[in-house]
């Protein structure tokens, strides 16, 4: 799976677990993205230069709800894909990840590409931004690790401008963790997968699926979770796309995701 990270407090940017305890979910969360940061980045680089980027794009004008220069902010941001994109259209990006070698990597990539971006280690639940900064806050494939999806969603609303929008782009990534139907669909899927394209998907480790059990998103039922979250914390107007796979996946990603498709949830403060 390819996507962004965030979710995590400052707890877990400033360290791990305390000696002799096991690690806790904020502790897991920063490890696997650490780990990840280098296979993650090559994903993004890749991205960049093919058919993706014009079409993320794309998506992000048509539901941005504004035509000129935003300030924006990419919550979990990783390697920084949707920062560089958006600063490339000169918009004034900022750029949030609670992990530090994925904003390290995300200053090189942005460098690379020649794309000016703010780049932040910040956590995602509880800002230091001002009130009623941003015109609009996009996520990709990070909601799906929040700790407290309520408060993060509260505190995207508050940093928001009137009329300000959330983009948040996400998927059931791990819901056959928790489901035996989805896990049979899934099991499927792979099977097709290996069979048309003569390769497997490579499994998670214990690791990884630990930490992914460990998530609270993990087990929801999503974006009608979500939808409901963003009602509670006081978004004027939410509206959902179900299914964008088919305009940002290659052959290979429709198939591998078919289970989980990815949607769009666009929240108006």
């Amino acid at each position: 799976m390819s996507g962004n990270i965030d979710g995590c407090s400052q707890t877990a940017v400033s360290g791990g677990s305390t000696s002799g305890t096991a690690p806790g979910p904020r502790e897991k969360l920063l490890a696997n993205w650490t780990a990840g940061t280098a296979a993650y980045s090559a994903i993004v680089n890749r991205e960049l230069h093919s058919f993706k980027r014009a079409a993320w794009l794309d998506l992000i004008r048509k539901n941005a709800g504004n035509g000129g220069m935003l300030n924006a902010l990419d919550i979990g941001t990783g390697p920084g894909f949707f920062a560089i994109l958006m600063a490339l259209e000169g918009h004034r990006v900022t750029a949030v990840d609670c992990t530090e070698s994925m904003i390290a990597e995300a200053r090189l990539n942005a460098e690379r590409e020649g794309a000016s971006v703010n780049f932040m280690l910040a956590d995602s639940h509880a800002t230091d931004f001002a009130d009623e900064t941003f015109d609009l806050i996009i996520s990709r494939n990070v909601t799906w690790t929040l700790l407290n999806a309520d408060k993060a969603y509260s505190e995207w609303k508050r940093i928001l401008k009137p009329e300000g929008r959330v983009l948040i782009f996400d998927a059931n990534w791990n819901r056959r963790l928790f489901d035996e139907k989805v896990l049979k669909e899934y099991e499927r899927s792979m099977d097709d997968y290996q069979r048309l394209f003569n390769e497997k998907v490579p499994d998670f480790t214990e690791a990884e699926l630990d930490y992914r059990r460990s998530m609270p998103m993990c087990g929801r039922l999503r974006p009608q979770w979500d939808f409901d979250a963003l009602l509670r914390v006081g978004y004027r107007k939410i509206s959902c796309d179900m299914d964008i796979g088919r305009r940002v996946y290659d052959e290979k990603e429709l198939v591998k995701y078919r289970v989980n498709p990815m949607f769009l949830l666009i929240a108006q403060k």
